[in-house]
């Protein structure tokens, strides 16, 4: 079995894990202006992890960076939902108006093992959360059966996939899927709120189910 790339998923599902309340703190102190910081450094490290000789610290750099690429956006989501009020405001400011890491670097040919798997981040997360929305809007929180079935599955073929590369993307996609779950749950409540529509004959069916009740 491949427990590496197993491993490695775990760590970089952690990274975004992280990442999602710090997205919320910097926005709170700093603003959206702080997006600049995450871009900047997503960048620096994205490019970082090209001259990393070993596979395992190319692919950890590659994703840290491609996470904060993302945090970016999320900064100026964050921002969005704070105006909307889904979110805490800063009473202080008014809304209208790094450690270095010292990893062994390649003097020859670039490790681009890194960058393919922070993109694959990327991807991840992009359609992770896009198929949250729409998964519910379909079908409902009952969905989240079939994220925890393709969640394991994905996980257990890390195990068994001698690519270390293509085990790490596995195992990441098994963990966003398994976090889809929580998020599943946690749409319906803001569907519940207005955040988003509702489904007109899911609605309606529920409609009907409350009168024959009666």
């Amino acid at each position: 079995m491949n427990i590496k790339g197993f491993l490695l998923g775990s760590i970089v599902f952690c990274c975004i894990g992280v990442l999602h309340p710090v997205v919320i703190v910097a926005e709170y102190h700093f603003g959206k202006r702080i997006w600049r910081l995450f871009f900047t450094a997503g960048i620096m490290l994205a490019l970082l992890s090209l001259l990393i000789r070993g596979v395992v610290g190319s692919i950890i750099v590659g994703t840290v960076g491609f996470s904060l690429l993302w945090s970016a956006h999320e900064v100026c989501e964050q921002h969005k939902r704070v105006l909307a009020g889904h979110a805490r405001r800063n009473p202080k400011r008014n809304y209208e108006n790094l450690m270095l890491l010292i990893l062994p670097l390649s003097s020859g040919d670039m490790q681009f093992s890194g960058i393919i798997v922070g993109a694959a981040t990327l991807l991840i997360i992009k359609l992770g959360h896009d198929s949250v929305i729409k998964a519910e809007y379909y079908f409902g929180k009952r969905i989240w059966l079939a994220y925890l079935l393709v969640g394991l599955a994905a996980l257990a073929a890390s195990l068994f996939i001698e690519s270390l590369v293509i085990s790490v993307i596995h195992s990441l996609f098994g963990f966003t899927s398994l976090w889809g779950i929580i998020e599943v749950i946690e749409q319906e409540k803001r569907v519940a709120k207005g955040w988003f529509p509702k489904h007109p004959k899911r609605e309606s069916q529920k409609i009907k189910t409350t009168t024959r009740s009666f």
